[in-house]
């Protein structure tokens, strides 16, 4: 294994590699390069303010540009920045234009063409290398030569826990299943899980989101003492008057995918049983679908389908929410979570997440059973009944949020690399 001699010697040392480009990894890239750690940050596609070619395309199209604004990136000098951009553009036409089987090749070949091109850029002025799952193997191979210390992030539970869980809800909802699904649980998971698990075995630090991810690590046989956990932090909380939400119908959100990880045909089967057509809730998801058609077909009249939505129309959703529902059942942090307890709205989520970090039991927030519709659905019929315990819970949730920023996120990751 590889070791850290000192943080002296670490002045423009590590190299970051990630194809994307989350909000995590932004801040993880913005730590090191506060700390004077930074040597180049690897990635796809983002577009720099400094960038004469971007000002161009600002000046000149302006909508075209404004459509790509989630890849808007500024934090570090353009200098420090190399991009692998043509095959992501391809894969971003292949999500657009071809099936989730297609798409799902193309992600495959432009990932892992990346991680090979990042291999070939380390040298041995590189300390350090941080990547990310299933995009780290060729780099850490690389890196192993010229003992680097490889620092693995992992953002999702470990494979051994998903595809038991794959197994187990195929045979308790037999019609989740689609030749999308089959074709990534019989045939290209197996490939991808043995690149993962080399992976496991050449990181010499391996960094958990969250109590859950870390967990399912160790249960897979994950050396204990090359895991460490930080859990990502909430959303900037702005100046807000807590609201009483007055109205007579109490509404429950959901946002993100509606998909079997996610557990939205749990919390559809458990609508239907317990507030079928009541008309004193609703239930809105907001969400691109990925779950089979007959899963959503004929839903009561007080469920809304809002299909994916902008930031924007986020915040109005959020505004008018009396509670946010999260019932996933594999889920290694949900940040949907964080930006809704930023904005002092409980969320009722499942103990597969980072719900056990966060969130304190029926104190400012509510954790329920993965996977069981009744567990939620007797949950979600008592929070109507005691909803004004929910207004006590807005200004807890606030203070928690406001403890634990992304500059607090930043010093606790340094800590752990010094």
């Amino acid at each position: 294994m590889a070791k850290i001699s000192g943080t002296n010697c670490l002045k423009n040392a590590i190299n970051h590699s990630n194809p994307g480009i989350g909000k995590f990894s932004t801040e993880t890239i913005k730590a090191y390069q506060e700390a004077g750690f930074l040597n180049y940050m690897f990635t796809t596609l983002v577009f720099h303010q400094e960038n004469f070619v971007v000002k161009y395309l600002l000046k000149r199209f302006p909508s075209l540009i404004s459509k790509l604004k989630n890849r808007y990136f500024s934090q570090i000098p353009p200098e420090k920045i190399r991009l692998y951009p043509f095959k992501e553009l391809f894969r971003l036409f292949a999500v657009k234009f071809l099936n989730l089987t297609n798409a799902d090749t193309v992600w495959e070949w432009a990932e892992l063409s990346f991680d090979k091109w990042v291999s070939n850029k380390l040298d041995q002025n590189v300390r350090i290398v941080h990547c990310y799952e299933h995009a780290a193997l060729s780099t850490f191979t690389q890196a192993q030569k010229f003992g680097c210390f490889k620092i693995l992030e992992q953002v999702s539970q470990h494979h051994t826990f998903y595809k038991k869980l794959t197994e187990q809800e195929f045979k308790q909802y037999p019609n989740l299943r689609s030749g999308y699904n089959e074709k990534i649980l019989l045939k290209s998971l197996q490939k991808r899980n043995r690149r993962k698990d080399e992976e496991y075995d050449l990181a010499d630090l391996i960094i958990c989101n969250s109590t859950f991810t870390m967990t399912t690590l160790i249960d897979a046989g994950i050396d204990r003492m090359k895991i460490v956990k930080i859990p990502l932090a909430y959303p900037e909380v702005l100046d807000m008057k807590s609201k009483k939400k007055q109205a007579e119908q109490f509404t429950f959100i959901y946002v993100g995918s509606l998909s079997l990880r996610k557990g939205t045909h749990i919390l559809l089967e458990a609508w239907r049983k317990y507030f079928f057509n009541q008309q004193n809730v609703k239930l809105i998801l907001a969400g691109s679908n990925s779950l089979p058609n007959e899963f959503i077909e004929n839903l009561p009249k007080n469920v809304e389908l809002k299909g994916f939505l902008n930031r924007q129309e986020l915040n109005t959703l959020y505004n008018d929410a009396n509670l946010l529902v999260f019932p996933t059942l594999a889920d290694g942090f949900g940040m949907v979570i964080t930006e809704a307890m930023a904005k002092g709205i409980p969320v009722l989520t499942t103990n597969n997440s980072a719900g056990y970090d966060l969130i304190d039991d029926g104190i400012d927030g509510f954790i329920v059973e993965a996977g069981s519709a009744d567990a939620l659905g007797e949950k979600m019929l008592w929070i109507v009944k005691n909803k004004i315990s929910l207004e006590d819970m807005s200004e807890l949730i606030i203070e928690k949020a406001r403890k634990y920023q992304w500059s607090d996120y930043r010093i606790r990751l340094i800590n752990t690399i010094n």
